[in-house]
């Protein structure tokens, strides 16, 4: 019987992956426990960082979900320190502790179920289900519903998918094998064969940011914004230290940090001042924003005024922490990013 497209699609793909696919450690398991540890570290971090600094670290501490259910969060944040958005581990943390107390210690063989785990959305519980029991789920991110959408552009995403991994003996290896075919394409660089017949160059190029011609790149600049908390009381103003494993160790800022996909900036702030101070603020509009140009990146910050609503600080990243009155800031080494919000903030009643 001839195959149809999408068939020979599918038979490419995995031929290809047998080839070319990438060795990554979580791929050398089908425990469930490492393997949701990985999507989560994997969600807003690049693969290279986790596989190098990370997730062998996080396993080697805590081998199994009854190690870590039985630790907190003071245990846990030394080993998932410098990979961010430390809502993320907090998640794993209560949902091991949930998996115990409801699941027997077990992570769950069930879509709802997963889903119901704090940190785990539609997305995440899919690659749990495909990459530990090898179940016919695709996983289906941004990533993979580019690929289909310029392959097939006339037909829904979900249904293709379906049909694309329908064609397969499991999800495991094509879920694999698609995620490593968009990191080829968004590079640009060539695909091999089998599955080259299926991009063109200038298939290849609809994945590419921006381009000029057939093949010829020209890459926007990626944004990354920051939501700073200018948390004041009694005149002053809490800042503190840049911690270690990020750069400019040990200069002065205003506490906050990058605002996470559906995020407000209010949001964002009140988030990131209770995961790096175990504090609730409130937080005013923003009084100043700035967008600062780098190399490959472009940084916008927006400054807030806040104050606390409940608790006292209490530096969970190890920094340090202090407040200074407006007419000390010059005493004190900033980042250079945080100076002309300092200005304004000397001008305005405490």
């Amino acid at each position: 019987m001839k195959m149809n497209n999408k068939q020979k699609f599918s038979k490419a793909l995995l031929d290809w992956y047998k080839e070319c696919g990438r060795t990554l450690p979580w791929r050398k398991t089908t425990d469930p426990y490492a393997i949701w540890i990985s999507e989560i570290m994997l969600q807003q971090t690049q693969v290279p960082r986790v596989e190098k600094d990370f997730y062998n670290q996080f396993l080697q501490k805590f081998p199994t979900l009854q190690d870590l259910a039985k630790a907190n969060w003071e245990e846990v944040y030394p080993v998932w320190k410098g990979l961010g958005y430390y809502a993320r581990g907090k998640n794993v943390l209560k949902s091991a502790k949930r998996i115990v107390k409801d699941f027997n210690g077990a992570l769950p063989h069930n879509k709802a179920q997963l889903e119901s785990l704090p940190g785990i959305g539609e997305y995440t519980a899919s690659a749990i289900l495909a990459f530990a029991w090898d179940e016919q789920l695709p996983a289906i991110d941004t990533n993979i519903s580019k690929i289909i959408s310029i392959l097939w552009p006339n037909e829904n995403i979900e249904t293709v998918a379906q049909e694309l991994i329908s064609y397969t003996n499991g999800g495991r290896d094509w879920n694999n094998a698609m995620m490593d075919l968009a990191t080829k394409l968004k590079v640009g660089d060539n695909i091999e064969r089998p599955l080259n017949e299926f991009f063109s160059i200038e298939t290849r190029d609809k994945f590419l940011p921006e381009h000029k011609g057939p093949h010829v790149l020209k890459r926007k600049k990626f944004r990354i914004e920051v939501g700073a908390a200018c948390i004041y009381q009694d005149g002053k103003y809490l800042i503190q230290t840049r911690p270690e494993g990020k750069s400019f160790v040990g200069k002065w800022e205003f506490p906050g940090g990058k605002r996470e996909k559906g995020e407000t900036f209010r949001t964002c702030v009140k988030r990131e001042i209770m995961e790096e101070l175990d504090i609730e603020v409130s937080v005013r509009p923003h009084f100043y924003e700035i967008i600062l140009p780098f190399n490959k990146v472009e940084l916008l910050l927006r400054f807030h005024r806040c104050q606390i609503q409940k608790g006292e600080p209490n530096p969970l990243e190890g920094q340090k922490i202090d407040w200074v009155a407006p007419k000390d800031f010059d005493k004190v080494e900033f980042l250079d990013t945080n100076s002309r919000a300092l200005e304004k903030l000397k001008k305005m009643r405490v």
